[in-house]
């Protein structure tokens, strides 16, 4: 399995990126209990959080539009940002997908990655079929960094809608804005893309499109998780709270066969501890009598200081900026793919 691991420590001031309902005039930030440990045990703290849920709906608008610049499929539906995912048969009627045999869930999975980019990265669920077709696409709640945890907060801001001839139309209302150093963590299944998730009596995977167009999948699916972080095009009500924000570091595993994965980005020396963590892994997995062949690429960047490694079993490469982190990891995929 090729897989690509990301984390990040992303500064963002006055944001309202993931709000909840609204009380009266007062719309509220959406907010999480955190375990924060302590010198003197754990305690437990609520802070303002971003879901991942608003992530990867961002993610998916992001890779709908790659895809219809580049010509790939993409269903009526994921073009406008519904993500409704084909659940029923009702649903075909509504993206002009031609309904498949529901007796058959391979036919269902193969008709809808074949007609949707979006479905095939992002995942389905069809209940007349009784198939899921798990995300190729990962993300976690961005959390305020835990070393930087009690610097978080979330405060109203008071606004007022003026009306000089009428004060009926006059309103007060008040949003609440976040402010924290933020851990994102994502995640890609690139072996997935492409390929059906229904297990075959011969174990080998089945392409459900052309290796040509599978490439070109493969493409738009990175492309669209660079443009999420490097560009921050997540979250909701940037029309009037596009925070101020800047990627304090950034760090972009890339492994095969096996899943490995960044640490989490809570203190500034998640890179060193991601280096160590990889390298024992690969130590491991190439003892014994079962060894394995694991190939791991670590590209990062980083404004809080350059990591203290030695020697490694890992790939390393310190990029200038977080667009070129990116493009160094997609040069090793496509290296491991075939690609180039």
């Amino acid at each position: 399995m090729v897989y690509t691991s990301i984390s990040a420590r992303i500064l963002l001031n006055i944001e309202a990126l993931n709000m909840t309902e609204s009380a009266g005039n007062y719309v509220k930030h959406r907010r999480a209990p955190v375990v924060i440990p302590t010198s003197n045990g754990y305690i437990l703290r609520y802070v303002p959080v971003i879901s991942g849920e608003s992530i990867a709906h961002a993610y998916q608008e992001i890779l709908a539009k790659i895809a219809e610049e580049t010509g790939l499929p993409v269903c009526n539906l994921c073009r406008q940002g519904i993500f409704l995912k084909h659940t029923d048969k009702n649903v075909f009627k509504r993206t002009g997908i031609p309904a498949p045999d529901f007796k058959k869930p391979e036919s269902v999975e193969e008709t809808i990655v074949k007609h949707c980019v979006v479905e095939d990265i992002g995942g389905f669920l069809n209940t007349d079929a009784a198939l899921k077709r798990t995300s190729r696409f990962y993300a976690g709640y961005m959390i305020p960094a835990l070393d930087s945890i009690k610097t978080s907060a979330a405060e109203a801001q008071f606004h007022v809608r003026y009306d000089p001839l009428s004060i009926q139309t006059q309103a007060i209302y008040n949003i609440e804005a976040g402010s924290a150093l933020y851990v994102l963590t994502l995640g890609l299944d690139i072996d997935g893309i492409g390929v059906s998730s229904i297990a075959l009596e011969n174990s080998k995977p089945k392409l459900l499109v052309s290796p040509e167009e599978r490439s070109k999948r493969i493409e738009a699916a990175f492309k669209a998780m660079h443009l999420l972080v490097t560009q921050m095009l997540f979250g909701a009500k940037r029309t009037r709270f596009t925070p101020n924000w800047k990627i304090m570091s950034l760090a972009i595993l890339t492994t095969h066969p096996l899943t490995l994965n960044v640490r989490p980005a809570h203190t500034s020396k998640y890179i060193e501890e991601t280096i160590e963590s990889v390298n024992h892994a690969v130590e491991l997995l190439g003892k014994g009598a079962s060894k394995i062949d694991e190939k791991a690429l670590l590209a990062y960047y980083s404004a809080e200081g350059k990591p203290v490694a030695g020697e490694s079993r890992v790939s390393i490469y310190e990029a200038k900026t977080p667009d070129e982190a990116f493009n160094i990891s997609y040069e090793y995929i496509q290296e491991l793919l075939g690609m180039k």
